[in-house]
């Protein structure tokens, strides 16, 4: 069985930012962010740069993202984020300090959780429909905690790559999946003692590329995911502009946000968003 898009697409593609700026450095090293600069900076070229060259690759592209927000960054960094949600892209939850959820109870995750929404709507206005968890980590409570906050979708997991559901005492919260193949960080981020090494971007362009080419051919969902402090540099924007206009020339390619997917799953995906395979739209 195939999943059915909107309109007769064969495909979706989502291109997703997360930003995080100093955030995730200072949850999990907070000694170190008392004294290392280096590292500061590193993640300050996100806000500082980042953004603004990515809402320009966005613009020229007329194209609407996916942006996920930790509540440090709304309140550290509020100019970048009014920006994001005044180009009309899509603002998510993305913790309140990029806390690793793997390492908060229940209650805890309930109270970060809360937060976040009192910041982003404070700060921005804004009521998310969808969360990232920090690091794509979800604990087994998390999907009912996020359906009885309110939120449509989660895209944190990784058990499909069309959307699905997961099941809550409240009813199904939809899933826009993800994987580590489609984010930048392993492939771009210098890291001291890993193994990993910095990837040449046209490397990286043929390796995205061949993994849409064969997510189109399975109608599946292309969830890109970025960080404008890693994918800010102005070699991976090019990239980023490049992959785009390349989706662009494959016929029955819906660019949506994560919201957008997430809608049409809840509207359609459940009510037989499949279709044999080798089947058409009629």
């Amino acid at each position: 069985m195939r999943y059915r898009w909107p309109d007769g697409k064969q495909s979706a593609v989502v291109l997703s930012f997360d930003f995080d700026a100093e955030s995730g450095f200072l949850f999990r090293e907070p000694e170190k962010a008392k004294r290392s600069l280096a590292d500061l900076e590193e993640r300050r070229f996100g806000p500082r740069v980042g953004v603004d060259r990515i809402l320009r690759m966005l613009d020229r592209l007329r194209l609407r993202a996916s942006f996920f927000i930790p509540g440090w960054t709304a309140v550290n960094h509020l100019p970048q984020c009014t920006l994001i949600r005044d180009a009309g892209h899509e603002i998510g939850a993305h913790g309140n300090v990029h806390e690793a959820v793997g390492s908060l109870d229940a209650a805890r995750e309930k109270a970060v959780l809360e937060a976040q929404l009192a910041i982003l709507q404070g700060q921005l206005g804004v009521r998310p429909a969808g969360y990232r968890s920090p690091s794509w980590e979800v604990n087994v409570w998390t999907p009912g905690l996020l359906k009885a906050h309110g939120f449509l979708y989660d895209s944190s997991l990784m058990g499909n790559d069309v959307p699905y559901d997961l099941e809550t005492a409240d009813g199904p919260l939809a899933e826009v999946p993800v994987q580590w193949l489609l984010d930048d960080a392993p492939l771009f981020r210098h890291v001291y003692g890993a193994t990993n090494a910095i990837a040449d971007p046209g490397r990286v362009l043929q390796m995205w590329s061949k993994e849409f080419a064969a997510m189109h051919r399975e109608n599946g969902c292309f969830v890109l995911t970025c960080h404008p402090f890693i994918s800010g540099r102005a070699s991976r924007v090019a990239l980023l502009e490049e992959l785009v206009l390349a989706m662009r020339r494959v016929r029955g390619v819906w660019f949506a946000t994560c919201e957008e997917v997430a809608s049409w799953h809840a509207k359609q995906g459940r009510a037989g968003a499949l279709m044999p395979e080798g089947g058409t739209e009629a």
